[in-house]
């Protein structure tokens, strides 16, 4: 009796584990996805009206293009576009911040769209006329890289257009610890001009993480939502003001949003003062 008792004893406990693991491993899983779906779809009633249309027209969609040569033939191929925002303007000159990663590739053009520029995709959508794609892009500003700096993999934009865009301040001071904060952008294949909002997670800076960010200066995290494309995009703070660009993120082994990776105010502010320095020279 005591020897049955006993075998059902250890069939009990090893049931017992096998439900308790498969609640552990349903409760990781889900809880990776469900906070996913939070940062993607999480909203900020206050700061959706602080965002108008002048911190809006302020963003910027660049495409890449790259010019293939063989022979006789010449080819064309297009990135799948990141982000940027004005921070001057000096007649009808726009200079914009973006991520030098992902400007690094020696592209034979960057086109600039505004916040409300169709892509090329949409404008075929929209429109019964037919234009080939790179008739399409050569409509569109042209922008060149007029400084840049691997240890904050910032790069700075310089175009001309005769259309306005806004112009936002950089804040003076990184946004502190669970500071609320909003990022627009265009993460690849999840639309134009996504607003997604969270807070800094992080207490103080980190390393980006990966070998090229050894030498890079601190970053800071956000748990509002970024994704590839995001590159490059604006950081907002509550006075409207660009807190940070985005420079890339961490996701779990489900590929699902964990946090993004920011290069902060301060750092940008130096940034622009070298840049300012070596124009002096």
């Amino acid at each position: 009796m005591e020897k049955r008792l006993s075998r059902k004893s250890k069939k009990t406990i090893s049931i017992v584990s096998i439900v308790i693991s498969a609640v552990v491993c349903i409760s990781i899983i889900g809880s990776s996805f469900f906070y996913d779906y939070i940062c993607r779809t999480r909203k900020n009633a206050d700061f959706q009206e602080i965002i108008n249309h002048a911190v809006k027209s302020s963003t910027l969609y660049i495409v890449s293009e790259t010019a293939t040569i063989s022979g006789n033939d010449e080819s064309f191929s297009y990135g799948a576009g990141f982000g940027g925002v004005v921070f001057s303007e000096a007649d009808g000159v726009y200079y914009a911040l973006t991520a030098l990663h992902a400007v690094d590739n020696n592209p034979t053009h960057l086109y600039v769209l505004s916040y409300d520029d169709l892509t090329y995709n949409e404008r075929i959508a929209q429109q019964e006329q037919h234009i080939g794609l790179r008739d399409y892009y050569k409509t569109l500003p042209i922008a060149e890289v007029v400084y840049s700096d691997g240890e904050y993999d910032l790069a700075i934009l310089k175009f001309s257009c005769s259309d306005s865009f806004g112009i936002l301040n950089i804040a003076s001071n990184t946004p502190a610890f669970k500071e609320q904060v909003a990022i627009i952008s265009s993460p690849l294949n999840e639309g134009r001009n996504e607003i997604t909002y969270g807070t800094i997670i992080s207490k103080k800076p980190v390393k980006f993480g990966d070998a090229n960010g050894e030498n890079q200066r601190l970053v800071i995290k956000t748990s509002a939502y970024d994704n590839f494309g995001s590159s490059g995009s604006v950081l907002l703070n509550k006075q409207s003001e660009i807190a940070g660009i985005v420079l890339g993120g961490g996701r779990d082994i489900f590929d699902n949003f964990r946090y993004s990776l920011v290069m902060p105010a301060n750092e940008i502010n130096d940034f622009i003062t070298t840049w300012y320095s070596s124009k002096k020279q």
